[in-house]
């Protein structure tokens, strides 16, 4: 059902700190770094080694649009997510919901040019996953 973990997200109060650890001092590659004004973040996609999988680190930037704002009030720095790539991503989809119960959020493509859904947490055990299409890499 799922191809590999496409990335893990990191929510964090200060970018540019995570960024000095994780890219300077720890040697990842950073594959994309961007700002959403709109999603009210800064983002940073950082590859882990040869794997195809990546940290994202999530900033929120103006918490009263950043849906990520409140985990980080909540929890501190720390992890929010796992995303699982899945090249037959439609298909996952029904299947979660038609076959096992687990709903997702509508897909969108977001600011990184992913396309993905949140699935339920309800249904998850609490723990944040998202689904990313593999085809759109």
């Amino acid at each position: 059902m799922f191809d590999a973990v496409h990335h893990i997200a990191y929510v964090v109060p200060d970018r540019e700190a995570a960024l000095a650890l994780f890219r300077d001092k720890l040697g990842m590659t950073a594959a994309k770094i961007w700002e959403s004004e709109a999603e009210g973040n800064a983002y940073a996609a950082l590859q882990i080694g040869q794997t195809g999988s990546y940290l994202e680190i999530i900033c929120p930037t103006n918490d009263e649009v950043s849906a990520f704002a409140a985990h980080l009030k909540e929890h501190g720095p720390s992890v929010h997510h796992v995303a699982f790539r899945d090249d037959d991503f439609d298909a996952t989809l029904r299947t979660l919901g038609e076959e096992l119960g687990i709903a997702g959020t509508a897909p969108i493509v977001s600011s990184s040019d992913w396309r993905i859904t949140f699935l339920d947490t309800d249904a998850t055990l609490g723990v944040g996953l998202q689904l990313v299409d593999g085809e759109r890499l």
